[in-house]
């Protein structure tokens, strides 16, 4: 396939004029546009994020113990 056909723009030239219409003018619009998203954005609370340095400390050491042992076992003399 080479690409949308005129039935696909014909479908679509609403959608891309308005996306045309809201891009800014000048950079003076631009500027203004810029600072209302990072005004909006300020407002947000501020999102929380999860301290994983050490999510792993627990399963890793119980793996390494459990094959240590397994080790252990398998090269052991049988008694």
């Amino acid at each position: 396939m080479r690409g949308p056909g005129p039935k696909w723009h014909e479908k679509h030239r609403a959608a891309f004029r308005m996306a045309a219409s809201v891009q800014p003018k000048d950079e003076a619009e631009r500027e203004m546009l810029v600072q209302a998203a990072q005004s909006v954005q300020a407002k947000r609370p501020a999102a929380k994020k999860h301290d994983l340095r050490y999510a792993l400390i627990v399963p890793i050491t119980l793996a390494a113990l459990v094959g240590a042992v397994a080790v252990a076992l398998a090269y052991s003399p049988p008694v």
